[in-house]
Order: structure tokens, then C-alpha cells, then sequence
């Protein structure tokens, strides 16, 4: 058992993978401002900069199969060039207010450089697919296809992060994408301020950038941010890239609007360049960003087009720059799919199989899930219900955020609605599978509006009943207690399972010969024990199939693999009696077994281990 001191310091690899990672970001802001200019908004340059090295290892590794070790090579000349650029220009790369938030989070930042990977969807993809990069030095193709990564045509922008800070720190970094996750939280953090400022009509307050000030928008992405999950952001999930870059996507698509009502046409220039780099860094995060890429799109034209205090022409001499990042980046990387990775990737079911007679139940269950999220649920209804007003009357910047936002909420659920009609299987539809998760992708985009919206009540209705000033220590405070107060929840990487299951994959490779086939028994688990050892063994040996709590006919399966000519082996995590009588073993309880078989002949037990007690 851990002291609670270990919770946040266990060893000198925890300030490699925080300088490994402050280092990469660092290149991202250096390269971001680099490309934009002065009227650009800073907090987006390591959007921007992560975008556009993006766009180029995608470009390169397709087009012309340049080792990726080659890329980060140029990547780090470039972004130190840069730097040094920026620096004389600017002052300074990174904002001051970003290093402010850093420090109030330093007790956060010490948990997550602990934490080890996790979650299913981790040792499934999110992980793994870097990890290859590292060891294979380019995509996924015909001749190079993962073999242990099941959705390898998804497209790889979040996966250059952790490629890119393994690279800088010399051994692969599992915690990377965590910490990325929580910088691209913060760097939100500083826009929701700017929105503050701007909905208050003190600028100044960006520029001056206090602790007080600083620390509400820390409390805003972290605390008071109704999609925040710590088992996903200080995870390798790409859900907080996702959510961050569409967030950021609409409000320079609002900021557009506005700009162009008010005459201001170089300043939405600017507004313009940023937004092309981040939908271009979206649409090569995930397969489905690209309905976020478009529904941006589409909220933000159909502003245009509702209000008559915008230019049309205008908007349209600016949306080559909007749209041809994303749409290039999404071409190059649709090519090398269609050549080289046909179906490692979700896909449309046949039109005869979508599931038309359980609409009504779908709808149900996705209402259901909603109800139980009330902060979002509220959040969002009042979103909508501005957006519905805005959209009618577009009189304000207000109006034209509001209209915005709904289009896009309401967009991006239609559009899952869908994919459980059209693309997932019944069990997976009928219980709206990670709807929750998916609905985190708008998270920052609905913080965002209600800190403005919150900002222009208060300016404009209660500034003078309620002083600021008497509470402005609280998001500072709880900033810094709350890491200490929720350590053992935060450190949800230390399972007891979990931990037994690396532990277990850890030793196998010694175990285990390259031409082993190995068999995964989990009768009364959920699977995780499996998708595990994939991540663990790699190719240390070869993975032939589970059983976990979900196989309906679990003896059958069960028989039909000890059939198998090729089974030689097989891992036991969990047994029903029925199991063990096919095996002709006697297994214990609360024991993990290796078991193995010669020529056909009887299973014996080369090695166990004994399983944690689990409340």
C-alpha cells in the first residue's frame, strides 16, 4: 500500500515526463507564433503550432515516407528557430498567465507525472498506436499494420504528442497525453478569461494577468467544467483535444462574425488563420471530428448568412483560409487509407441492418443519460434556449455566440443519434455506449459561453450588488487544496486489478516464446484483463482470443478454443466450474494462472499468481 506521499512523488522519471512534455508544447507555442501575427490570440498559438507539424508529418509520412525520426529532427530545428524569433519579437514564447496557472497546479501536475496508463481504450489504441511509431518509425500500411491496434486508420494528430514527447525524453512516456490534456485545459482556461475581460469591458485584465485573475480561469476548465472526468482527462483519451479544439473553432468562428458586423476585416484575417490551423488539427485528431469540423463550419456560415450586419463577401474571401487546411490534411490522410488501411476503421452498416425499430428506445436512453448529467443538462438548455432567441433576432455579440453554440450542440447530438442508429451494433445502441464521453467533446464550447454569458449579467446587473473583490481568493485556494483533498481518487491508475494485470503482462514476456499462442479466461471479468496483456506482450507473443463476462455462450467459446490445434497456451483470470473441468485442473480462486499444453496434451500450470483482495 502507497503512503499518501507516494501518491504525488515516487521517482526522477516524473520531472523527465514533465520537462518532456513542456518541452514539446513549448515547440507547438514557438511554431504558432510564429505563424500568426499580432492580432492574432496567443493562447491559441500551441493549437495552431501543433496543428501545422500536423499537417506536415501527415504530409511527409503519406506522400513521401520520411522517417518520423527525421521529422522531429526538423521539427525541433524549426521550433527552436522559431523561438528564438518570438522571443525577440514578443518578448517571451509561452504567456504569462499560462506559467502562473502551472504553478498553482503544481500539486495536480505532481499526481498525473505518477500515473501510469489505465484504461481500456489506452492499451487498446491510445498508447499503443505511439508506441509502434516509435518502434516502426511511420504509419500503419499494408506491409506495417499494427497488428495489436484495432482501429489504426484513425487518423494520428493526438498521436504525434506522445510520439513527440517520448522522442525528446528517450523512453516511451505513458503519461504524456495526460499532461497535455490538462496544458490544453489551462491554455483554455486563459481564452474564458479573455471572454471575462471582454464581457466586462476590462481588457486590461488579460494583459495584467494577476494570480486572482489567472486562477478563475484555472477553476473554470478544472472545477466548474460540467464534462471534466479525471478518468479521462488525465488519461491518453483524445477527448480533450477534441473538446478544446472545437471550443476553440467556435468562438473564432463567432470572433469572426463579430469582427466582420463591426467593419473589422484584417482583425478577422487574423481570427481566420488561427481557425484554419485548429480545424485542421481537429478533423486529424479522430475519425468523427470531422461532423465537428463541418457543424463549426455550417454554425458559423449560417451566422453569417442570418446576420445582416455581417458582409457575406467578406466571409467568403476569408473562407479559403477556414477550410483548405482541414480539407488538404483530411485528403492526404484519406488517400493513404483508402491504399493502405482498408477497414481499420468504424464504418457505415448496411442500410437493411441500421437499427430503425429501436429509434424511440435510442432517444429514450440518450435522454436518460443527459438527465443524470444535471449541471451539463442545465448548461446546455440554456445555451440552446439563447441560441434559439439569438438565432431569430441576432442583435448582439451574445446573440451571435448563443446561435452558435446550439447549432453545434444540437448538430453533434443529431449526429450521434445516427451513428447509434447506423454504425454501432444493437447492445452498444441500446445502451448509447460512451454517449457521456462524446458529449464531452463540447464541454470547453459550453464553459466558454457561460463564463461570457455570467460576465455580462454580472457587469450589467449585479457588478454593483456584489463585489468581486471579496471572493477572488476561493478559485485560487481551491486550485491548489484540491489535488491533496482528492489524491486517492485522482490515482485511479492504482486499481488493485489493474496493477495485477501489468504486473502479470510484465513478467509473461519471459515466459513466453514469439510463437506462443496465447488464450486470455476472464468468464467473470470485463475484458480489460485481455486488451492488457495485447499492450504488455506486443508481439512478444501471438494474441488468438478472450472470454470476459460479455461472451453470451462462454462454455461453447470456451470449447471451441481448446479445440484449436494452435492454442498452446492460456491465461486464466477468472474461471466458472465448467472451465476448469474442460481443463481437467483444479483452479483456485483469486489466483491468476499461466497454463500450457504440448502437442495436444494436457494443460498445466506453468506459473501463478496471486490476485489482490478487492472490496
Amino acid at each position: 500500500m502507497l503512503t499518501y506521499a507516494q501518491y504525488f512523488i515516487q521517482d526522477t522519471s516524473q520531472v523527465l515526463a514533465f520537462v518532456s512534455v513542456t518541452f514539446v508544447w513549448i515547440a507547438f507555442t514557438a511554431l504558432g507564433a510564429a505563424c500568426g501575427g499580432a492580432g492574432r490570440i496567443r493562447a491559441f498559438d500551441p493549437l495552431v503550432g501543433w496543428a501545422w507539424l500536423g499537417v506536415a508529418f501527415t504530409t511527409a509520412g503519406v506522400l513521401f515516407s520520411i522517417p518520423f525520426s527525421l521529422m522531429s529532427v526538423l521539427a525541433g530545428v524549426l521550433a527552436s528557430g522559431a523561438g528564438v524569433w518570438v522571443w525577440r519579437r514578443d518578448g517571451g514564447i509561452v504567456p504569462s498567465g499560462f506559467l502562473r496557472l502551472l504553478m498553482l497546479i503544481i500539486p495536480l501536475l505532481a499526481l498525473i507525472t505518477a500515473m501510469r496508463a489505465s484504461q481500456w481504450d489506452e492499451f487498446s489504441h491510445w498508447i499503443i498506436i505511439p508506441r509502434y511509431m516509435l518502434e516502426t518509425d511511420a504509419f500503419p500500411s499494408g506491409g506495417n499494420p499494427y497488428p495489436n491496434a484495432g482501429l489504426a486508420a484513425y487518423p494520428f494528430g493526438w498521436n504525434f504528442v506522445t510520439y513527440l514527447a517520448s522522442r525528446v525524453a528517450g523512453v516511451f512516456l505513458e503519461n504524456a497525453g495526460a499532461l497535455i490534456n490538462v496544458f490544453l485545459l489551462l491554455m483554455f482556461g486563459l481564452v474564458v478569461l479573455r471572454l471575462i475581460a471582454q464581457a466586462i469591458e476590462k481588457p486590461e485584465l488579460v494583459q495584467k494577468s494577476t494570480w486572482y485573475f489567472v486562477s478563475l480561469g484555472g477553476a473554470a476548465v478544472l472545477l466548474a467544467n460540467p464534462t471534466f472526468s479525471q478518468k479521462i482527462v488525465l488519461t491518453s483519451y483524445a477527448e480533450t483535444s477534441t473538446s478544446v479544439a472545437t471550443g476553440a473553432g467556435v468562438i473564432l468562428g463567432w470572433l469572426i462574425c463579430c469582427a466582420l458586423a463591426d467593419e473589422r476585416e484584417l482583425e478577422a484575417r487574423h481570427y481566420a488563420w488561427q481557425m484554419g490551423a485548429i480545424l485542421a488539427l481537429l478533423i486529424n485528431l479522430k475519425q468523427a471530428t470531422m461532423v465537428l469540423v463541418v457543424l463549426v463550419l455550417l454554425a458559423t456560415l449560417f451566422m453569417v448568412i442570418r446576420d445582416s450586419q455581417i458582409s457575406t463577401k467578406a466571409f467568403f474571401r476569408l473562407l479559403p483560409r477556414v477550410i483548405l487546411p482541414a480539407v488538404f490534411v483530411y485528403l492526404v490522410w484519406r488517400y493513404h487509407v483508402s491504399n493502405e488501411l482498408a477497414a481499420r476503421e468504424l464504418s457505415l452498416r448496411s442500410f437493411n441492418d441500421w437499427h430503425f425499430d429501436l429509434l424511440l428506445e435510442i432517444l429514450t436512453k440518450m435522454l436518460v443519460v443527459l438527465s443524470k448529467k444535471g449541471y451539463y443538462l442545465a448548461l446546455v438548455i440554456i445555451a440552446v434556449g439563447f441560441g434559439i432567441r439569438g438565432f431569430i433576432r441576432s442583435a448582439t455579440p451574445f446573440d451571435r455566440f448563443a446561435a452558435i453554440v446550439a447549432m453545434v450542440v444540437l448538430g453533434y447530438n443529431a449526429f450521434l443519434f445516427l451513428t447509434y442508429i447506423a454504425v454501432f451494433e444493437k447492445g452498444d445502441a441500446l445502451r448509447v455506449a460512451s454517449f457521456w464521453r462524446y458529449n464531452m467533446h463540447l464541454g470547453p464550447m459550453i464553459v466558454a459561453f457561460s463564463a461570457y454569458g455570467a460576465a455580462l449579467l454580472w457587469h450589467r446587473r449585479l457588478s454593483e450588488k456584489w463585489e468581486w473583490r471579496r471572493v477572488k481568493w476561493l478559485p485560487l485556494v481551491v486550485l491548489l487544496v484540491a489535488p491533496f483533498i482528492f489524491a486517492k481518487k485522482v490515482r485511479f491508475d492504482l486499481a488493485p486489478m489493474i496493477i495485477h494485470f501489468r504486473m502479470v503482462g510484465a513478467a509473461l514476456p519471459e515466459l513466453l516464446k514469439p510463437d506462443d499462442r496465447y488464450f486470455v479466461s476472464d468468464p467473470r471479468g470485463s475484458g480489460e484483463s485481455g486488451v492488457i496483456m495485447r499492450y504488455e506482450l506486443d508481439q512478444a507473443a501471438n494474441f488468438v482470443g478472450i472470454i470476459s463476462a460479455f461472451n453470451p455462450k462462454k462454455l461453447e467459446a470456451f470449447q471451441a478454443a481448446l479445440e484449436r490445434p494452435d492454442l498452446n497456451t492460456i491465461l486464466v483470470f477468472s474461471t466458472i466450474s465448467e472451465f476448469s473441468e474442460a481443463l481437467g485442473l483444479k483452479l483456485v480462486p483469486d489466483q491468476s494462472y499461466l497454463l500450457r499444453r504440448e502437442a495436444r496434451g494436457p494443460w498445466r500450470v506453468v506459473e501463478s499468481w496471486p490476485q489482490p483482495a478487492v472490496k
